[in-house]
């Protein structure tokens, strides 16, 4: 009697251990076992990258870095300076921008030379995450105004959209290719996705 109790006691101590090991191998399985929708999100996640600007702040950042990257002789006569635009005042806004509608746009960063009669502006347009970047770029580039200082107009106008913010500018020639360039570097050094480059000749 005791011999079958020891041995019954043996047996539950047995079914207890199988039980355990096989919860544990399901775990292990379901973590394991992942679907391929899974995996494609997460690697995803892993490589998208950053898609905005987050404040002013980083938008001044970014343009320290590209003018910092940018020969002394083709940066803006005086130095550039960057500006907030304010949202609410949409005659400035369309001056400086040729943009009427703000749908998407979170915030609008204008640099400039402190010489009025230099052709030089470029722009960083922040946009909210359901923006069309492609749309305000489109716009952008067709509704600026490249002869809005006195007398002087931009010969080069180029847009580019980094992550899913705009960055914009026009010039002379020279200047504006570089500063394009050194804006794309800046943007893939913060592994900013780029597309490809709009571009206009406007005569002068």
């Amino acid at each position: 009697m005791k011999k079958k109790t020891i041995i019954s006691k043996t047996g539950i101590l047995a079914v207890i251990m199988a039980l355990s090991m096989s919860a544990v191998t399901g775990c292990g399985n379901t973590g394991g076992n992942r679907t391929s929708d899974e995996v494609s999100s997460e690697e995803n996640a892993d490589t998208a990258g950053m898609v905005h600007l987050n404040s002013a702040d980083d938008v001044s950042a970014f343009f320290d870095e590209v003018y910092g990257g940018v020969a002394e002789d083709l940066l803006p006569m005086g130095g550039a300076v960057m500006t907030e635009l304010d949202l609410g005042d949409t005659d400035m806004l369309s001056y400086h921008t040729g943009l009427t509608a703000l749908d998407g746009i979170e915030g609008v960063y204008l640099s400039e030379s402190m010489v009025s009669s230099v052709p030089y502006s470029a722009i960083y347009i922040r946009t909210t995450d359901d923006a069309d970047a492609e749309s305000i770029r489109k716009q952008l580039m067709d509704n600026i105004n490249p002869a809005k200082w006195v007398c002087v107009s931009a010969e080069q106008q180029y847009a580019v959209i980094v992550g899913n913010d705009i960055f914009f500018v026009m010039g002379f020639q020279d200047t504006a290719s570089e500063v394009l360039a050194k804006a794309v570097a800046a943007a893939e050094s913060r592994d900013m996705k780029v597309s490809d480059t709009l571009e206009k000749a406007n005569p002068v």
